[in-house]
C-alpha cells in the first residue's frame, strides 16, 4: 500500500479518484478507518478517524 500525506485538516466531502476523477463512494469503516472506494476502477483510500494519521490508497477489482 502507498501512503499519501495529508494535506489539509478538515474531513473531506467528496473525494475523487485521482485515476478517473470520479467522485469515490465511502463504503465502510475497516480497521478503525473510513473505507472510500471508486467503483471504475477499484481505488481504495483508507482514512483514519484520527486525523493525524496518512491516507492509505489500495487497489481492489473494479465493480
Amino acid at each position: 500500500m502507498t501512503k499519501i500525506p495529508l494535506i489539509d485538516d478538515s474531513p473531506p466531502e467528496i473525494l475523487q479518484c485521482t485515476t478517473c476523477l470520479l467522485p469515490m463512494q465511502y463504503q465502510t469503516i475497516k480497521d478503525e478507518k473510513f473505507l472510500w472506494q471508486c467503483f471504475k476502477c477499484g481505488k481504495q483510500y483508507l482514512i483514519s478517524k484520527n486525523m493525524d494519521d496518512d491516507i492509505e490508497e489500495s487497489w481492489s477489482p473494479p465493480r
